[in-house]
């Protein structure tokens, strides 16, 4: 259920941008070229941030994953396959490797 909800909310977000990027290329259409501006300095932003965190999330895995290493243990296949699973999203899922692909 909670995957549902998830996908409605994104899904809603995905429409809800959609319509904003409708509305500014109407108004570069109309010549209100600062309107359609704004909308593409704000995606640009949002972009940015949502990116910096994802640095952040990676920069933070490595780190524990290299800690891990110099305590001389490494994540199990299993305990991998778990924090890999318990990712709530998918594309960033679909992102993390598994260890025994190709």
């Amino acid at each position: 259920m909670t995957i549902q909800l998830q996908a409605a909310a994104d899904l809603r977000a995905e429409l809800v941008e959609v319509l904003a990027e409708r509305d500014a290329l109407a108004a570069q259409l109309e010549g209100d070229l600062p309107a359609a501006t704004r909308w593409l300095q704000r995606k640009v932003w949002r972009q940015a941030a949502a990116l910096d965190a994802l640095n952040r999330r990676v920069a933070s895995q490595r780190f524990v994953l290299r800690t891990l290493d110099e305590l001389g243990r490494s994540l199990t296949t299993a305990e991998y396959r778990a924090a890999r699973d318990g990712v709530a999203n998918l594309a960033l899922r679909d992102r993390i490797d598994d260890p025994d692909a190709g």
